[in-house]
C-alpha cells in the first residue's frame, strides 16, 4: 500500500494537498502540542461527569506511551487502531488477525488496557470482524452513518467530490437506514458512529467557524436524541483546540433537552449493551384483558409502554407519545398481546434482533392469533446482504415503535435517559515525525 497515493485517491489532490500543508500547524516535533489538544477535550467532556474515548495506533502508542498511560490515568478510555495506520480491507484474514495480535502485544507490554476497535479509515470487511471476536475484543466502532446537514447542492464541484470520496471510503450507511443503536454480532458489541466528522468538515469541506461547525453538530445530536439513539463523534485530537468552541456546544446541547443524555465511554456503552441484553420485559396474563410487564434483570432498565393503560403505576411521558413506568412491574389493560407476535416461520434472526431492541416475543401459528398485536411475519429472514439486513431491520423498528399497537419494551438507555452521546477520537499521530513514519510503516506493514 502506497499511502501517498492511496491518500490521494481517497481525499482528492487538493485535499491532500491542504493536508500536508496543515500538518506542520497541528503537530510539533515534540508531543506538546498534541498533549494540549488531548487535555482540552479530557477537560470539555470531564465537565459532563464523563471523559472521552481515543484510538490510537500500535506504533504510535509504543513512540509515546508515557503521554498515553498519562491519557488514560486522567479517565479516557484508549482503544486500538490497528497496528500501523492501513487499509485493513487490503489485507488477508491472516495479516489482518497477526496485524490485530502484534498491537495487542504493544498495548499489553505498555501496560494500556483496552475494550475496542476502531480501524483506520474506518477500513473494516466481514474478515475484520471474525478477527474482532478471535481476539478479544468487547466492541468496534466502525459503522459510520451518514447525516445530510451539508447540502450537497450547494457545494463547489471539488468539495462534493471530496465529500463523495470520505463516503465511499467510510462505507457510509445514510442515517434513514440504519436506527441509530448498537447491535452484537455474534458477541461482538458494533457502536455505530456519525458522520461528518471533524476530518470532512474541516479539511474536506474547508467548514473551520467554530460556531458553524457547532451548529451541524448539534443538528445531528437533536437528531439522534429524537431517535432514542446514540452519537459518536469523531473528533481527531490535531483539531481538538481548533474545535473546542463547538464541542462545547454539542455537550451543551445534550443538557438542554427535557429527558436527559447519557454522555460515556464506548467502552461504557457496550457494558450496558451487555447488561441490557440480559434484561427482559416479561408480560404474563392477568385475565380479563389484563397482562403483568415486569423487568427481569438490571436494575437501571427503563420500561416504556404506548398504547397502553397502566393501573396502579406512576408514569411520566416519553417522546413520541409513549409512557416511562417508575416501577420494575406494572399490570396494563389490553385487548392484545403488549408485544410483537411472530408467525412460527419467521427465521431467528429477525427474532434476535428484535430481542435485542427489548420488546417481548410471543410465537403465534397465524396472523388471526396476533388480532391487535404487531405482528411480523418474515419467512425470508432480515436479508441476504448486510445492507439489506441494516435496511429491514430499522424498518422494522420503525413501524413497531411508531405503530397503533399496545407495546411495553426496555428502553435503550439506562435509567431514564432518551439518548447518549459519546465524544471519540483517532490520534493518529502525536508528532510530525509519526506522520511522516506513517508512510514508511504502512508500506512496509502492507507489503508484510
Amino acid at each position: 500500500m502506497n499511502l501517498v497515493s492511496y491518500s490521494i485517491k481517497t481525499k482528492g489532490v487538493l485535499a491532500f494537498s491542504r493536508r500536508l500543508v496543515t500538518v506542520f500547524t497541528r503537530f510539533g516535533v515534540s508531543e506538546e502540542r498534541t498533549r494540549r489538544s488531548l487535555d482540552s477535550m479530557i477537560e470539555a467532556v470531564r465537565a459532563y461527569d464523563s471523559a472521552p474515548t481515543f484510538f490510537i495506533p500500535a506504533s504510535v502508542l509504543g513512540r509515546s506511551s508515557g503521554l498515553i498511560r498519562r491519557v488514560q490515568r486522567s479517565g479516557a478510555e484508549i482503544g486500538v487502531h490497528g497496528y500501523v495506520h492501513n487499509d485493513y480491507r487490503g489485507l488477508s484474514k491472516d495479516a489482518q488477525a497477526r496485524q490485530t495480535r502484534d498491537a495487542i502485544a504493544v498495548f499489553d507490554r505498555e501496560k494500556i488496557q483496552f475494550a475496542g476497535f476502531r480501524n483506520p479509515y474506518l477500513g473494516w470487511d466481514e474478515v475484520s470482524i471474525e478477527v474482532f471476536r478471535s481476539c478479544g475484543f468487547s466492541y468496534d466502532s466502525n459503522e459510520a452513518v451518514f447525516h445530510d446537514v451539508v447540502a450537497v447542492n450547494g457545494l463547489a464541484s471539488a468539495l462534493a467530490d471530496s465529500l463523495s470520496r470520505s463516503l465511499k471510503l467510510f462505507q457510509a450507511i445514510p442515517y434513514t437506514e440504519y436506527n441509530l443503536r448498537p447491535h452484537t454480532e455474534d458477541g461482538l458489541v458494533r457502536i455505530p458512529l456519525s458522520i461528518p466528522d471533524d476530518e470532512m468538515l474541516f479539511d474536506r469541506l474547508q467548514i473551520t467557524d467554530t460556531d458553524r461547525l457547532g451548529e451541524l453538530w448539534r443538528s445531528i445530536m437533536r437528531r439522534v436524541y429524537d431517535a432514542g439513539g446514540i452519537y459518536v463523534l469523531n473528533l481527531h485530537p490535531e483539531r481538538g483546540v481548533l474545535a473546542r468552541g463547538a464541542l462545547d456546544a454539542l455537550l451543551r446541547k445534550a443538557r438542554e433537552f427535557a429527558l436527559p443524555v447519557w454522555v460515556a465511554r464506548l467502552c461504557e456503552v457496550q457494558e450496558w449493551w451487555r447488561e441490557r441484553a440480559e434484561t427482559t420485559a416479561q408480560v404474563t396474563s392477568a385475565g380479563d384483558g389484563h397482562w403483568r410487564v415486569e423487568v427481569i434483570g438490571s436494575p437501571r432498565a427503563t420500561l416504556l409502554t404506548r398504547n397502553l393503560t397502566i393501573e396502579g403505576s406512576e408514569t411520566t411521558p416519553w417522546p413520541g407519545g409513549d409512557c416511562r413506568v417508575m416501577s420494575r412491574s406494572c399490570v396494563v389493560a389490553a385487548a392484545a398481546f403488549p408485544g410483537v407476535a411472530l408467525s412460527e416461520r419467521t427465521t431467528p434472526d429477525v427474532e434476535r434482533m428484535l430481542r435485542e431492541q427489548g420488546y417481548p416475543i410471543l410465537r403465534v401459528a397465524s396472523e388471526a392469533q396476533a388480532a391487535g398485536s404487531v405482528f411480523v411475519d418474515r419467512p425470508e429472514g432480515l436479508g441476504g446482504d448486510r445492507a439489506e439486513r441494516q435496511h429491514t431491520a430499522s424498518a422494522l423498528v420503525k413501524v413497531i415503535e411508531q405503530g397503533a399497537a399496545p407495546l411495553a419494551r426496555i428502553g435503550i438507555w439506562p435509567e431514564g435517559r432518551r439518548a447518549a452521546l459519546s465524544i471519540t477520537g483517532d490520534i493518529d499521530s502525536v508528532t510530525i515525525q509519526d506522520f511522516f513514519l506513517r508512510i514508511l510503516e504502512v508500506r512496509r506493514f502492507s507489503a508484510a
